[in-house]
C-alpha cells in the first residue's frame, strides 16, 4: 500500500497509541473549528488521542484552539528540569577560570550524569498552555533562571479552560515557590559542589567501551536478524538456553527446611515501609487477613534478598467447582501463600505432563490453607504428607 492510499484508508478511523493529522479525530477537530488545518508537533502526534495533560487535565480536543493564521494548534512539549545546565554552567566557568585547565571531557561528562541526580522530576509531556505557564509564573514569583516548577507545581497554580490559554492565580504560584525555594538553594549547592569536583578532575567516572544496555541493544537486533525473536517477543534469549539447569527434585520448594525468622519489625520499620514501598501495604486496610494462611498484615511483613523488610499481596486464579465458562476464582492473598499456590501448580504440571497458563488455578483456597504452615515474619513451612494425598487428588480431577 502507497503512502497516499494508507493516508486515505485512515481518515475515518484513528491510530491506536498515536496520533495524526490526517485521521479522524484531528478532521473533526479542524471541521469543528472551522480550521484551515491543523498545526501538529512531534509529541501530539507520539501520544494517544485520549491523551490528557498530567498539570491542566484537559484532554486534546480542550487544548486545542485556533492561531492566527486560523490553523488548529496541537502543540505537546516536553517539560524537563534545568539542572543539567546550571551543572554544565557552573563546571565551565569553574574550569575557565583557572591558571591551568585540568578537567577533560570525561569531566563534562561526569558532570552532566551527576546531574540527572538533582533534577526534582522526570521529563514529562505537557500541553503547550501548561509549558507557557511555567514560564509565566517564573517571571511572576522572580525566580533563579534556571529553575522550573515540576507538573505537580504547575497544576496547583493554572486555572484553566477548554481551548483557552491558562490563566495563573499569582498567589498561588508565590506561595508554590516559596516552599519549594529551599530546596531549590540546596539542590545549587550541591550543583556546586559537583561541577568543583569535575572542574578539578577528582571526579570518578570511568566510561565502559560498551556498556551493559549497548550489549544488550545489539543483542536484540541480532535476536531479530537471525529469526530468534518471532518465536517470541519477550525475553527471545532465553529459548537459547536452558535457564535453569541444577533446578531441583520437583517437590524441592517444599521438602526444604527454611528456618523462622526471629527478627520483628518494629512500629519504624512498617512505617518505613509503608512510605518507601507501601504499594501492597496501602492498598489494604490494617484489618486485611490472608485467607489462606489467616496472618495479618504485619505478620506477613518479613524480609528479603533485597529489602530488610518487604510484603507483597497478590490476586492469582484458584480452582473452584462453579468454575463456568473459562473463569476462575481470583483470591487476593499474601505473596507466601501465591508462591506456594504456584509451586503446587508446577509440581502437578510435571507430574502429568501439562502446560498450565496458570499452575496455581489447580488447587482451591481451601486445600492451599490446610497444607500451609504460616509462621509471622517468615516464609511458609509445609505439611508434605498432606500435600502428597492432595497432590493424587488433583490429578485425579485434571
Amino acid at each position: 500500500m502507497e503512502w497516499e492510499e494508507f493516508k486515505l484508508s485512515i481518515s475515518n478511523t484513528d491510530l491506536n497509541g498515536i496520533d495524526s493529522e490526517y485521521t479522524f479525530s484531528t478532521r473533526n477537530l479542524v471541521a469543528q473549528f472551522k480550521a484551515q488545518g491543523a498545526h501538529l508537533n512531534k509529541w501530539w502526534v507520539m501520544t494517544p488521542v485520549d491523551w490528557i495533560c498530567p498539570c491542566c487535565k484537559r484532554r486534546k480536543s480542550e487544548i486545542v484552539r485556533l492561531n492566527k493564521h486560523n490553523y488548529l494548534t496541537c502543540q505537546l512539549h516536553e517539560h524537563h528540569d534545568h539542572m543539567k545546565e546550571v551543572v554544565k554552567s557552573i563546571f565551565e566557568d569553574l574550569s575557565t577560570k583557572r591558571d591551568a585547565i585540568v578537567a577533560d571531557e570525561l569531566s563534562e561528562k561526569f558532570a552532566i550524569k551527576a546531574s540527572f541526580a538533582l533534577s526534582a522530576y522526570d521529563n514529562t509531556i505537557i500541553c503547550f498552555d501548561c509549558n507557557k505557564a511555567d514560564a509565566d509564573a517564573k517571571r511572576l514569583v522572580k525566580c533563579h533562571k534556571f529553575f522550573s516548577f515540576s507538573p505537580k507545581e504547575i497544576s496547583e497554580f493554572v486555572c484553566a479552560s477548554p481551548n483557552s490559554e491558562h490563566r495563573i492565580d499569582s498567589d498561588k504560584a508565590v506561595e508554590v515557590w516559596q516552599r519549594v525555594e529551599p530546596i531549590f538553594l540546596m539542590r545549587l549547592k550541591l550543583a556546586q559542589q559537583l561541577a568543583e569536583i569535575a572542574s578539578e578532575k577528582k571526579d570518578w567516572y570511568q566510561p565502559s567501551a560498551r556498556t551493559a544496555k549497548q550489549t544488550e541493544r545489539l543483542a536484540k537486533w541480532f535476536l531479530k536478524f537471525n529469526g530468534i525473536s518471532k518465536f517470541t517477543e519477550f525475553e527471545p534469549e532465553k529459548l537459547l538456553y536452558n535457564t535453569e539447569p541444577f533446578r531441583g527434585e520437583k517437590n524441592s520448594w517444599r521438602i526444604k527446611k527454611v528456618a523462622i525468622s526471629t527478627k520483628t519489625p518494629t512500629d519504624n520499620d512498617i512505617a518505613h515501609l509503608s512510605a518507601v514501598r507501601g504499594r501492597y501495604w496501602n492498598k489494604y486496610d490494617q484489618e486485611w487477613t490472608c485467607p489462606c494462611c489467616f496472618r495479618n498484615k504485619r505478620s506477613c511483613v518479613r524480609s528479603s534478598k533485597k529489602n530488610q523488610w518487604v510484603m507483597e499481596i497478590k490476586k492469582v486464579p484458584l480452582f473452584y467447582q462453579g468454575n463456568i465458562n473459562g473463569k476462575r476464582n481470583e483470591v487476593a492473598m499474601c505473596m507466601d501463600c501465591v508462591d506456594s499456590a504456584i509451586n503446587l501448580g508446577r509440581e502437578v504440571s510435571k507430574m502429568l505432563s501439562l502446560v498450565l497458563e496458570f499452575p496455581s488455578s489447580v488447587v482451591t483456597l481451601q486445600e492451599l490453607s490446610q497444607v500451609i504452615i504460616a509462621r509471622p515474619h517468615s516464609k511458609h513451612s509445609f505439611k508434605n504428607e498432606a500435600i502428597e494425598d492432595l497432590l493424587l487428588s488433583i490429578c485425579k480431577r485434571n
